[in-house]
């Protein structure tokens, strides 16, 4: 009977212990879904100004809330965005954190919004929002040109593009066009590529695909006293891509005086 006595004694000491020590839950945190509020996998355009919310409260029987810290990433840097000591706020039981985020073209890519709370027992719980930045394709604006030679001499305007005219054009009885040291210069079969690139990503994307450029462009009479034209070429210079609708040319005395007109874009 007293072993009996001393068993049951026992059995209470540990289920005692157990109530005592049983772990307190951690704290919660989600992502604030108000309709306008950015979300995990959306897509945003640049610029604009990002509106995001995290919701934490302690659990029933959990310990108060302490903390809440808040980074962002762009993959290649991580800032801390807000570190807030709830106790202070006294939000120890549940806190709504709204903020914004100016979205600029100096990030571009995908970008973590990341959320910790602790509470006074240490525990923690995380959430995060990762979303992609984009930049949208900005409408090309195409300006007029003109290159000039005189009196056989060199010419100007062509050198913003990547380009010069040939040693002694003035001889020839087509203009000679050559790229600059650094430049490579393409000829556009179909001239149809300059009403079909309208923005630049579309620009971006046509100056991908070519291959070697050319050593010189010669087709623009030095003679006709006036010439209109549909040719498209190209340049790549100092890391810049230049797309040249040429449509008109004058010439007078043989070469040592003409112009080249049209459009860049």
């Amino acid at each position: 009977m007293k072993k009996l006595a001393m068993a049951l004694a026992c059995l209470v000491s540990v289920a005692f212990f157990a109530s005592c020590t049983q772990e307190t839950p951690n704290p919660t945190i989600s992502v604030a879904t108000q309709e306008g509020f950015i979300q995990n996998n959306d897509v945003v355009d640049v610029p604009s100004t990002c509106v995001f919310g995290f919701n934490v409260a302690a659990e029933l029987n959990g310990k108060d809330l302490t903390k809440l810290y808040v980074t962002v990433s762009d993959g290649d840097t991580t800032m801390t965005w807000a570190d807030l000591d709830l106790t202070a706020l006294a939000a120890t039981r549940s806190y709504a954190y709204v903020d914004t985020l100016e979205l600029r073209r100096d990030i571009i890519g995908h970008v973590n919004i990341n959320a910790v709370v602790t509470d006074a027992a240490g525990k923690t719980a995380t959430a995060s929002i990762g979303f992609d930045v984009n930049e949208p394709a900005q409408p090309l604006v195409s300006r007029t040109f003109e290159w000039r030679r005189d009196n056989g001499a060199d010419g100007t305007g062509l050198e913003s593009f990547g380009l010069e005219w040939k040693t002694n054009n003035s001889k020839e009885t087509y203009a000679v066009i050559k790229p600059l040291n650094g430049a490579v210069l393409y000829r556009f079969e179909n001239s149809e590529v300059w009403t079909n690139t309208t923005t630049d990503v579309e620009k971006a994307a046509l100056f991908s695909e070519l291959g070697e450029g050319i050593a010189q462009f010669k087709e623009i009479s030095t003679t006709a006293a006036n010439k209109d034209y549909d040719i498209v070429i190209g340049t790549i210079y100092n890391g810049e891509n230049h797309l040249i609708h040429i449509t008109h040319s004058t010439a007078y005395e043989r070469g040592w005086h003409f112009t080249i007109t049209g459009e860049a874009k």
